[in-house]
């Protein structure tokens, strides 16, 4: 039987300022919260979960009816890692940035498998690029500038106040007032209209010891706590498993060994916890792959090769064997009679 997964959501706490923020730029939050089909009483159960598409529009209607292009980070500049809920008792507590990365990814479908930061190092550079899983068609810039936003407000709350950024990447358009990016960002290094949303920073900043004193005792402590906790991702463990494997596809996490570890589980318990509902691991990755698959070949205006890459896939080839084998049909045809208003495969050939 075919499982459904989850719609792709962000921990409510996650816009916690939403509502002052947009009355500071003359807008009504309730009105533009109805308009998404979401209401002030979900902002306020912060560990509630919000669908990431609505929440993405939310911010690009926010910033378009005030007329601010840099909306997001308006929002971003009010976040701190208390926002995060009870993870950031574990985050606060880590030696280095580094570490406090590490803390995030293991616990990010928590707050998100919709947003994924990426670290990527070479000797000479360090970036940590953001990935939002969405529908195709739904606009995200906004909400890429508030992740990037809150990236910066992390990465201070553990390198001190003062902590810049080397530059930021963006793939949004340039703004007419850039003041709120310089002032977020502290660097005239920004590159707009790129190849993704990156942050760049000092190789060294990663493992600079945070400028206080974490206790090895809290911090066991905190996540201690932080595993008694009911989580927010709540649900079948294939649900849970799912997102996860939604969130790490692109960045090679989406695998058995990388799913259970961060589910707490090793991998053959997570592969026969799976068989108790009905389903294996390769089956639930194939069941995600085809509906991002989907929702990406939907919009015109993604390529088949980046379709590929955040579809976990080295190159174009690979990802239209898997397809037309899942589907019957090779991408490029299925868009194709997609567009034309032909009914398509709901599920997989196999499922």
């Amino acid at each position: 039987m075919t499982k459904q997964n989850p719609t792709p959501a962000i921990r409510a706490g996650s816009l916690a300022h939403f509502e002052t923020t947009a009355r500071r730029v003359g807008l009504d939050p309730a009105v533009l919260l109805r308009s998404e089909g979401l209401d002030l009483d979900a902002l306020r159960n912060p560990d509630g979960r919000l669908p990431a598409a609505a929440v993405a529009s939310l911010l690009e209607a926010a910033a378009a009816e005030a007329g601010q292009p840099d909306f997001g980070l308006r929002l971003a500049e009010l976040w701190s890692l208390a926002d995060l809920g009870p993870i950031s008792l574990s985050v606060a507590h880590q030696d280095t940035l580094r570490e406090a990365l590490g803390a995030l990814d293991r616990r990010r479908v928590e707050f998100s498998d919709a947003v994924a930061l990426g670290l990527h190092e070479t000797a000479r550079s360090a970036e940590l690029r953001v990935r939002l899983v969405l529908p195709g068609g739904v606009a995200s810039a906004q909400l890429a500038d508030f992740v990037l936003g809150k990236t910066v407000k992390l990465c201070r709350a553990m390198l001190g106040p003062a902590w810049l950024p080397l530059g930021a990447r963006f793939r949004r358009f340039e703004p007419r007032e850039l003041s709120t990016y310089r002032r977020l960002l502290g660097s005239d290094a920004l590159v707009f209209g790129a190849a993704g949303d990156a942050l760049l920073l000092r190789p060294g900043d990663l493992d600079v010891r945070a400028p206080r004193m974490p206790d090895p005792a809290l911090r066991r402590h905190a996540e201690a706590l932080i595993a008694n906790l009911p989580s927010i991702g709540a649900g079948s463990i294939a649900q849970r498993a799912g997102s996860l494997i939604r969130a790490g596809l692109s960045d090679g996490t989406a695998d058995l060994n990388h799913v259970a570890r961060a589910l707490g589980l090793n991998g053959r318990t997570l592969q026969r916890r799976l068989k108790a509902e009905g389903l294996g691991f390769s089956e639930l990755l194939d069941q995600v792959r085809g509906e991002l698959a989907r929702a990406y070949l939907a919009d015109r205006q993604t390529p088949m090769h980046q379709i590929a890459t955040r579809l976990g896939y080295a190159d174009g080839s690979a990802f239209t064997r898997w397809f037309t084998q899942a589907f019957g049909a090779a991408p490029s045809r299925w868009r194709e009679t997609a567009e034309a208003g032909a009914e398509q495969p709901a599920q997989l050939q196999s499922a």
